[in-house]
Parts: C-alpha cells; sequence; structure tokens
C-alpha cells in the first residue's frame, strides 16, 4: 500500500473517529447510542483478532460501569428524595453515560490499534498542523487507553489489599484510587516529555 493510500485510510478512520465521539457525546438518545455501539463492535469484528485484543481491555475498565450506576442512584436520589423515583431516573442516566464512555472507548481503541503513530503524523502534516499540535495529539490519542487500563490495574491492587466497591459510595474512601492513579500518570507524562525534548521533538524553556 502505498503512502497515499495509507494516508487516506488514516484521514478516513480519524474523520470515523471524530465524527463518532462528536455523536456519542451530544445525544442523549439510548437508542442512537445502543445501535452505534453496536455498529462500532461489529466493524471491530472484521479484523481478525482486533475484537479479542479490545474486548480484554473493556473488561478491566468495565469494573467502574457499576460504580458509575451507584454516583448516578445515589446522585439522583439526594435530589429528588425518593428512592424509588432515583433508583429509574438515576439507572437510565448511568446507561445513557456509560454508553458514551463505551463508544468513545471502543472508537479510541480500534483507531489506537490500527494506526501507527508515523501515519498519523504524517497525515496531520499534509493538513498543515504544527509540528508541536501533531505531537500533542498523537500522545493524547494514544495516552487514552493507557490512562484507562492503568485506572483498572489500581482498582485491582486495592481490591487485593481489601478495597471493596461499596467503599466507593463515601467519597473519602476515594483517595487510594484516586492519589496512585494521579501520580502514575504524572509519572508517565513526565517520562514521555523527557523522552520528547532528549529526541529534540520539544525544546526546554
Amino acid at each position: 500500500m502505498n503512502t497515499a493510500s495509507n494516508l487516506k485510510t488514516v484521514y478516513t478512520k480519524l474523520g470515523f473517529l471524530l465524527a463518532g465521539i462528536v455523536i456519542a457525546l451530544y445525544t442523549n438518545n439510548p437508542v442512537i447510542l445502543v445501535f452505534i455501539n453496536a455498529s462500532i463492535i461489529l466493524l471491530c469484528l472484521w479484523v481478525p483478532g482486533l475484537f479479542r485484543e479490545i474486548l480484554s481491555t473493556v473488561k478491566r475498565i468495565a469494573i467502574g460501569f457499576p460504580f458509575l450506576l451507584i454516583i448516578y442512584v445515589l446522585s439522583t436520589w439526594s435530589a429528588s428524595g425518593t428512592f424509588s423515583h432515583a433508583a429509574a431516573a438515576g439507572s437510565i442516566g448511568a446507561s445513557v453515560f456509560i454508553l458514551k464512555i463505551h463508544f468513545v472507548l471502543w472508537a479510541n481503541l480500534i483507531f489506537v490499534r490500527t494506526t501507527e503513530p508515523q501515519q498519523l503524523a504524517q497525515a496531520l502534516h499534509k493538513l498543515h498542523m504544527p509540528r508541536e499540535l501533531c505531537i500533542m495529539i498523537i500522545v493524547i490519542i494514544r495516552f487514552f487507553p493507557v490512562m484507562f487500563e492503568e485506572a483498572a490495574s489500581i482498582y485491582q491492587v486495592q481490591r487485593a489489599r481489601g478495597f471493596e466497591l461499596h467503599h466507593a459510595v463515601n467519597p473519602r474512601n476515594w483517595l487510594p484510587l484516586a492519589t496512585p492513579l494521579v501520580m502514575n500518570v504524572m509519572k508517565k507524562s513526565q517520562d514521555l516529555a523527557i523522552v520528547l525534548e532528549l529526541k529534540g521533538l520539544f525544546e526546554s524553556k
């Protein structure tokens, strides 16, 4: 496949990613969200081995979905004061939010797993984007699944230490999850910044 075809493929995937994310984030219709989620999973099945690889990542991240459901129900309960109404409205709100996250996650993972950073850099360069902006976009797209996997790993470690999901209902118990996540993400960001600087992609001020 020549360079022109590679760039055309990257543009197509990038356009699909951006359009899908915009649709997922700005619609609250559960039917549309279910449809686009089913569509992207079927699309993933066309690529051999890709579905299994992405599904293993999504399973680790989906551990936090029940936590989101609890947060939505409790938030609605505190606002309405009626648990029956809060359970129904909170479940619907949590489901819509989870469907949005699910689609963004699948779309991003498909793009990351099927696109080389060099190809994305060439495609963005052809759009006359500044080099610094191209690098920033590439890092954000590549770093997104890493951050989710890091959060899932931290949750598993804390569970091994006795942390239970029902403890997360109280915001004061979020510290064992939030602190290591922030520290690990900051460390990875610092390491990445050092690598980019050593390669001459950015100059320290």
